[in-house]
């Protein structure tokens, strides 16, 4: 150890009898430091930014959650108040005094607003059509069942809850919903920009009047109702391809000169994955996170790179 630093002592004794040779290596040294320094910096300000990136996609995702939360109690909140409506509660295995009951209810959501919101009583007393599987599902678990499920008319966000009489199953009560309104809901104020994609295999639940060729494919076997959403949206989907949206699955989240988009995979009410809700924002605009975190790197890596350059110039 001892002959180790005497040995490197000796070497920058020679190097420093040669000015030329121990100037230059001082430089070689200063300026792969100062490049290392920028390096790390820049490193770390990217992933500082991915950070930025995941949190505001856990923001969106978080978001939508609150929202189904929100409809789901809305929706309890409406068989509440036609489970304690006397007519119905003490009439409901007929069918002639439930359906005027059921048919009010329906107005008066129209009325208020909310046509995309209506009820249904499925008694199992007086039966006449096979139940789907959702329906069947309450019966036999006794319990509420609620998400969204591909009807005949599309995506819908559904609640189901039983009606018992002790361990018997009088009906259930349906609150249905079109996916539509939970766009609207995110897409006001211009919050954020709301897509959903539905797989291809489900559109044998959806109606013909309903699809009508206005389902169109954007990537894999994912179709979108073009009409319904932002075309700009999921054409920039699409035009980046099979292999960026593979990508998008991974990272969880997509960044590029348009759009910040992330997105939930969505499984319906009987535990199918049926699609994907992808949820974003413009790029454009001073106030885009997105713009502030591009911003926060470019400043860091001019700075970094200034540094080198004054460095460098008062070197020499």
């Amino acid at each position: 150890m001892f002959s180790f630093i005497k040995a490197l002592q000796n070497l920058l004794s020679e190097l420093k009898k040669k000015k030329g040779l121990w100037f230059t290596l001082l430089t070689l040294l200063a300026i792969t430091g100062i490049f290392l320094s920028m390096y790390i910096l820049t490193s770390m300000t990217k992933s500082v930014g991915n950070e930025v990136y995941l949190n505001m996609s856990n923001v969106y995702k978080s978001s939508l959650e609150h929202k189904l939360e929100d409809k789901q109690k809305g929706f309890s909140k409406l068989v509440l108040g036609l489970k304690i409506n006397d007519t119905f509660k003490n009439n409901l295995n007929n069918k002639a005094l439930i359906d005027p009951i059921i048919t009010n209810y329906n107005n008066s959501l129209v009325e208020a607003g909310f046509g995309s919101t209506s009820l249904v009583f499925y008694s199992t007393v007086n039966q006449t059509n096979q139940f789907r599987n959702s329906i069947n599902t309450t019966i036999n678990r006794k319990t509420a069942l609620y998400g969204i499920e591909v009807l005949p008319s599309g995506p819908n966000i559904v609640y189901l809850e039983p009606i018992l009489d002790g361990e018997n199953v009088l009906g259930v009560i349906e609150v249905k919903e079109s996916i539509l309104t939970l766009k609207k809901d995110i897409e006001r104020n211009r919050q954020g920009i709301f897509l959903f994609l539905l797989e291809e295999r489900m559109l044998a639940n959806v109606s013909i009047d309903a699809k009508n060729g206005s389902y169109r494919t954007i990537v894999n076997d994912l179709k979108v109702e073009e009409r319904n959403y932002d075309g700009q949206f999921f054409s920039n989907i699409l035009t980046e391809g099979k292999e960026a949206f593979s990508n998008f699955k991974i990272d969880g989240y997509s960044v590029n000169e348009e759009y910040f988009k992330t997105y939930k995979e969505v499984a319906d009410i009987n535990g199918v994955i049926i699609g994907y809700i992808i949820l974003g924002e413009k790029v454009e605009g001073s106030g885009a996170f997105v713009n502030i975190v591009d911003n926060m790197t470019k400043t860091v890596t001019t700075v970094a790179l200034g540094l080198v350059i004054s460095i460098l110039l008062f070197m020499f």
